[in-house]
């Protein structure tokens, strides 16, 4: 590889260097994007934990920090299932675990295995399963008459992509591909070459190659295309070691790598379609980094460096061999770079080293042939806004913090000495992450630690008749340090949750301090997180989006969670929000997803309409005529403005509600039918019209009311 490097490669690279980092490319930019995917990974595994069943990974480019404005692509999401392991030698099984031993035979490609089932006898000792007696749709024989898992198993959730099944979002740069995976605790046999390689630079590090020993490797539900038993063999996955890999780049070989994806999204996608991925770039850049000096990898040397890649791939692509970085006899391109597919690809690599660069001026990702015009040319240029990717890192994380709040929340255990002990456990494993890991922690410790302060009151509530008064002002002391270390959560919702605890408490001022809090003009225009929904004001999220906030801001400052009272606080729990829990009675259980519609069981209303409604219920015992239109109105406004949102059928109870409450039966009647056109199934509008009917023709005045109806809140 020693080619003559023209003059004017050093001067260009340092521009090109300049521009990526103007881009939203910097180190700073790639690091903030690698915090963001670390600390959505630990939002979802803390939510995850209290089910126990799955350990989930955001690997490819958003988990490596390469993605950006120009290579936006989905969220590589890996779900590890916990309940089962594959092991490389039988003394590894464990009797806790569904345990598959990794086996392979000539008509295995490089790279794939098949998983024979193992059978955990009396006095734990393990035996390959072979097909004889053995009756599982999951299973099935091969050549040798082993009994192994079919790569199917998974296929119900949607797989369309190899192992990987698509799931789309509101928001298209958080669609996100999902991959169902079995973890191996150990390196396989046929990639010890990789511990063994000669490497004259020293990279990877021996620090890396000995972690990468230890994370073992992942088995995905996907066979070799051209295999006779492409059904039940299952590929290795080197994913945790790959993401530790690419994470250590330098700052020249991750702009290389970013340039090089550029180039394929503009010269050879629009060509030969996925079938050249993103992956081939990255093998690409592990080979170079490993066979090249560390001095070649600088800013000045940023364009030389590229195009030994794109001479690497076009020599790959001649002989029709791409070797796997961690497994030397797995060709990756063997499954889609083969005939016109392959004659494509080496004509536009051909013309790519034949151009002398000028290709770069023709690229579109980040508009970056323009920036290099302009640069050229000495002019003033306009730097692409990164507003979009601020956006989805901010997006990412709400995202994962709803989730993981939603999972406490559906699981958490009402036992207060077990919720002290996952505190405890919290704590201790936060022991083990970096300091800039510790929020997603710290927010599960709020989460749970306001829960213990709702869970304290309660008892305070329901036993007050039966303990001493130094008891409760004990408990009292200890649910306000809790309540007020949960009240961090987010802007708003432990603080309105405050004022409904301290309405059915008779705490006026409980009530008073919660509400003067919360600012309603600030709550209209911050993010609002519903149960499993994120939903933003545009013009906000625009504005939001050009700010970089740590994790901590954003959720303390630019968030609001919805309010949610689960049915073991009943009794701190305002009354018109206590039929919320009861909405399935009558309901078909098939029309109910346990898992996915967990919440109908709980009082759950959107931050600003729950604002709204306690400030009427406030003015109401006050007897402030004024304030309480005024709440009223508000109300209206936001049903009105907020369309979209995954609560409305409850702001519509609430608000009939309030007006039974004024006795405006008719504006009543409409609201809690608006409501049940929203939510027909799992609604307590049922309820509050039969409650409403009853008044209606208790009086004459209610019939009248009836009579003469109109809709005076259009949906």
């Amino acid at each position: 590889m020693t080619h003559q490097v023209p003059e004017h490669y050093c001067s260009v690279s340092e521009r090109i260097s300049n521009i990526l980092d103007n881009v939203g490319y910097s180190w700073e930019d790639r690091d903030r994007k690698v915090t963001v995917a670390t600390e959505t990974e630990l939002f979802v595994n803390i939510g995850a934990a209290f089910m126990g069943k799955l350990r989930t990974y955001i690997f490819g480019s958003r988990g490596e920090g390469s993605s950006g404005t120009g290579l936006e692509s989905d969220i590589d999401v890996l779900h590890q299932i916990n309940t089962a392991q594959v092991v490389t030698e039988l003394f590894q099984c464990q009797p806790e675990m569904t345990n598959f031993l990794m086996v392979n035979d000539t008509h295995t490609h490089p790279g794939y295995e098949k998983l024979q089932r193992i059978r955990i006898l009396p006095g734990y000792t393990p035996v390959p399963v072979y097909l004889e007696g053995y009756n599982d749709n999951n299973t099935t024989t091969d050549s040798l008459n082993r009994a192994v898992l079919l790569n199917t198993i998974y296929h119900h959730v949607g797989i369309v992509n190899g192992p990987a099944f698509h799931e789309h979002n509101d928001y298209k740069e958080l669609s996100v591909d999902n991959v169902i995976a079995l973890r191996c605790l150990e390196w396989p046999q046929e990639g010890y070459e990789w511990f063994m390689r000669r490497r004259l630079n020293g990279w990877p590090t021996p620090i890396q190659i000995e972690n990468a020993r230890k994370y073992g490797c992942f088995v995905t539900p996907v066979g070799h295309p051209h295999s006779p038993e492409c059904h039940i063999e299952w590929r290795l996955s080197f994913s945790i070691a790959e993401r530790d890999i690419a994470r250590s780049f330098e700052d020249t070989t991750m702009k290389v790598y970013i340039l090089l994806k550029m180039v394929k999204k503009t010269y050879i996608e629009p060509v030969v379609g996925d079938a050249f991925s993103s992956y081939h770039c990255k093998v690409c850049m592990f080979w170079m980094r490993e066979r090249t000096s560390y001095e070649l990898w600088r800013n000045e040397n940023l364009l030389q460096c590229l195009v030994l890649c794109i001479r690497q791939l076009y020599e790959w692509a001649t002989t029709g061999f791409c070797p796997d970085y961690f497994i030397v006899t797995n060709n990756i391109y063997d499954r889609k770079i083969i005939g016109s597919v392959r004659n494509n690809l080496l004509q536009i690599l051909r013309n790519l080293l034949s151009s002398n660069c000028t290709f770069l001026l023709g690229i579109r990702s980040c508009n970056l042939g323009q920036h290099m015009v302009d640069e050229i040319s000495r002019f003033d240029y306009c730097i692409i806004p990164i507003e979009t990717e601020e956006k989805v890192n901010n997006m990412l994380t709400l995202i994962a913090a709803s989730s993981c709040r939603h999972s406490i929340l559906q699981f958490i255990p009402q036992n207060y000495s077990t919720l002290v002990d996952y505190l405890e456990r919290i704590v201790y494993f936060s022991k083990y992450f970096a300091y800039n890991m510790h929020y997603p922690l710290k927010y599960a410790m709020i989460i749970m630690c306001s829960q213990l302060g709702f869970h304290i009151a309660r008892i305070c509530k329901e036993n007050a008749y039966f303990f001493f008064r130094e008891e409760v002002d004990y408990l009292v002391s200890l649910a306000s340090g809790c309540l007020s270390f949960g009240s961090n959560s987010d802007a708003a919702s432990v603080r309105l949750k405050l004022c409904g605890m301290g309405m059915e408490l008779g705490d006026n001022n409980l009530i008073e301090t919660s509400l003067q809090h919360i600012s309603d003009y600030r709550l209209r225009y911050i993010y609002s997180a519903s149960i499993g929904y994120v939903q933003c004001h545009l013009s906000f999220t625009e504005r939001l989006s050009r700010n970089r906030y740590n994790t901590e801001e954003l959720l303390q400052t630019q968030t609001s969670f919805s309010v949610v009272y689960l049915p073991s606080e009943i009794t701190i729990t305002p009354k018109p929000l206590r039929m919320e829990m009861f909405r399935s009675i009558g309901v078909a259980s098939e029309l109910r997803k346990e898992f996915i519609d967990s919440w109908f069981d709980w009082g759950v209303v959107d931050s600003i309409v729950c604002l709204y409604f306690f400030q009427y219920l406030n003015s109401s015992r006050q007897g402030n005529k004024r304030h309480k239109e005024v709440a009223m109105y508000n109300m209206i406004h936001v049903i009105r403005t907020l369309p979209d949102s995954i609560h409305r059928d409850t702001a519509f109870n609430l608000l009939g509600y309030s007006f039974m409450h004024e006795n405006q039966l008719t504006n009543a009647y409409c609201c809690f039918n608006q409501s049940l056109k929203i939510r027909p199934y799992h609604n307590a509008a049922k309820f509050y019209l039969g409650l409403l009917f009853n008044r209606i023709h208790a009086t004459d005045r209610g019939h009248t009311h009836y009579r003469k109806r109109k809709i005076v809140i259009s949906r």
